[in-house]
């Protein structure tokens, strides 16, 4: 993941890949039919960690009774012990493969549903449409500022780390009208 985390993703080779596992060439071949099989399967597990994390957080939350605008921040503070891999997802992987896009847009609906929780601990009172429009926000903001914190553009640095984290707070607090 690592190399796919790089400005020049589209450009890595299997060789490239094959030389930063140690392996052969035609051993990856062996394990994987091309390097998007292998971004696949890297973006997948990331996700599928992504999830999980997000889940548990929304459970803790819950049963401590934090405020969901912390959400972003600690799943931000998660991203970056795997800062190579939430580049890809967050940042190079978007529009590379219809099959990405698929894998993408099923994590997607699960994070979704993992926030409807967090939003519904919020805002027990909330409406299936209104829940919904607030987890769609709220996971709006987590892509948006993942992107940025990664990335670590104008919007990060000119707030510094800090800052961009109470902001992000304030927002998704904003979102859910805590």
């Amino acid at each position: 993941m690592r190399l796919f985390a790089a400005p020049t993703a589209a450009a890595v080779t299997v060789a490239e890949i094959a030389e930063a596992a140690d392996m052969t060439t035609a051993a990856v071949y062996y394990h994987f039919a091309s390097k998007d099989d292998i971004l696949l399967e890297g973006l997948r597990g990331f996700g599928e960690a992504l999830v999980a994390q997000s889940r548990q957080l929304q459970q803790e939350a819950a049963a401590d009774g934090t405020s969901i605008g912390l959400l972003p921040a600690r799943l931000l503070a998660w991203l970056d012990g795997r800062r190579d891999e939430a580049t890809v997802w967050f940042v190079t992987s978007a529009g590379v493969s219809l099959v990405v896009e698929q894998l993408r847009r099923e994590l997607r609906g699960e994070l979704v549903s993992i926030l409807i929780q967090a939003a519904k601990t919020s805002r027990p009172d909330g409406g299936v449409a209104e829940l919904s429009v607030i987890a769609v926000a709220l996971l709006s903001l987590l892509e948006t500022v993942a992107a940025s914190w990664l990335t670590q553009d104008e919007s990060f640095t000119g707030l510094g780390r800090r800052k961009f984290l109470e902001e992000t707070c304030v927002l998704a607090e904003r979102i859910t009208g805590v």
